[in-house]
């Protein structure tokens, strides 16, 4: 059985057009391979069309002329929580939705590059999601239940 990790973050503040991120895993096991991007490589652009970080945004406060700002295709401040960007402005959000198929812990981050493909400075934050998922049903049985915290699957003939 398989399952899918919704991955989410707010591109960095500094963001400018043509620079890109992509995704990095660990397969369920070991450290990160920064080496092969998970998702066939795919590149998540950190200001689409040109979107980004200019101003207050398009909240409710995106009404008014002081807070209209900017913002050019891009969420505003109010539509994000405060804590994943500096106060007041707004960002592009970047989601990636990973399936797996197997039980582990799996590692992710973004890793961040200029539009000359120069990688950004510092380490991208790391997070780690445990996953179970239940066991594939045995050919001519019934699964009646399973418990994930005890790893108890139940059986019966079809």
């Amino acid at each position: 059985m398989s399952a899918n990790i919704t991955l989410q973050f707010v591109a960095p503040f500094d963001s400018q057009p043509g620079d890109y991120a992509e995704l990095c895993g660990n397969g369920g096991a070991g450290d990160i391979d920064y080496e092969a991007p998970l998702l066939g490589g795919r590149r998540f652009d950190l200001c689409p069309q040109g979107g980004g970080v200019y101003g207050w945004g398009f909240a409710p406060w995106g009404d008014f002329p002081w807070g209209d700002c900017l913002a050019v295709r891009c969420l505003g401040w109010g539509e994000l929580p405060w804590g994943f960007f500096p106060w007041g402005y707004g960002g592009i959000l970047i989601e990636a939705i990973v399936k797996v198929d197997f039980c582990g812990d799996y590692k992710f981050a973004f890793a961040a590059f200029d539009s000359l493909d120069n990688p950004d400075v510092g380490d991208p934050e790391e997070i780690t999601v445990e996953v179970h998922t239940a066991p594939p049903t045995p050919t001519g049985l019934r699964k009646v239940s399973y418990d994930p915290d005890t790893d108890i699957l139940v059986l019966e003939a079809a």
